[in-house]
């Protein structure tokens, strides 16, 4: 669930995202583990300003670990500004089943379809916590460097929008794209398709549109296609959250080659 211009109440975010309000860990957690739950985090968060506007957790087969498992929070300050028709977020990643520490990366956005991407560490290195060492000057610290990776962001994004790519640029960047959700690659999808604008405003040969127009396909799917046996399909979201990241740091990886 994601909202554009308010954030989700607590209550949502306890339909949303159950395990991030887990009041122990797993029993499958030695008694070493030190708990700390995503909760507390939270709240730290909160009052250095920053809101939850998207989250969601991973599905599990059993009901006993959907209080465990790891989760995804997308959180925004209303004293960044807008870069561009994106918003600078920070994405919080946690589990309570020992599995996970504590993960933060930079994120941007985007306003316009709702979707949100995720910075590669070439830009802004992940932070890891150890549950262990957790404490809110800790917290603050990390949040006060993430802001100061606002304006590198800023130059990067208007460097992608400056950079125009002739059409076999275009097919070449496509192409390498396709790779970063199908490393063995993928002989039914067309690569001209991922370069079609879903709206108007995002029709345009700068690497900015280029990238934001593959990205959104690639994650969110929903790109029609004939499969191998001539039936139409549709490309599916990627849903697995380690693998949403993955794909998504690497895109912007490969748009940073370009630059």
């Amino acid at each position: 669930m994601t909202k554009n211009n308010t954030s989700l109440s607590n209550q949502e975010l306890r339909e949303l995202v159950p395990s991030a309000f887990a009041t122990t860990q797993s029993k499958r957690v030695s008694n070493k583990y030190t708990f700390i739950s995503t909760s507390t985090v939270l709240e730290d968060m909160n009052k250095l300003g920053w809101e939850p506007f998207n989250a969601s957790q991973r599905k599990s087969r059993k009901s006993q670990d959907a209080m465990f498992t790891k989760h995804m929070i997308r959180l925004r300050n209303g004293d960044v500004g807008k870069i561009g028709d994106s918003i600078p977020e920070v994405v919080l990643t946690n589990s309570h089943d020992g599995r996970n520490a504590f993960t933060l990366h930079a994120g941007l956005f985007r306003m316009v379809c709702s979707n949100g991407l995720v910075i590669a560490d070439t830009t802004f290195e992940q932070v890891k916590i150890k549950h262990q060492w957790y404490n809110f000057d800790e917290i603050r610290k990390i949040m006060d460097n993430m802001l100061e990776v606002v304006p590198k962001v800023i130059t990067q994004v208007n460097k992608l929008n400056s950079i125009s790519l002739n059409e076999e640029q275009q097919i070449d960047f496509a192409s390498k794209a396709l790779l970063t959700r199908y490393p063995k690659g993928n002989e039914v999808l067309n690569v001209e398709d991922l370069l079609s604008p879903v709206r108007q405003s995002d029709r345009g040969n700068d690497l900015w549109k280029i990238f934001n127009v593959v990205q959104e396909k690639l994650i969110k799917g929903g790109l029609v296609f004939n499969d191998k046996k001539e039936k139409m399909q549709k490309l599916r979201p990627i849903i697995n959250i380690d693998r949403r990241i993955d794909v998504n740091k690497k895109l912007w990886e490969l748009t940073e080659a370009y630059v």
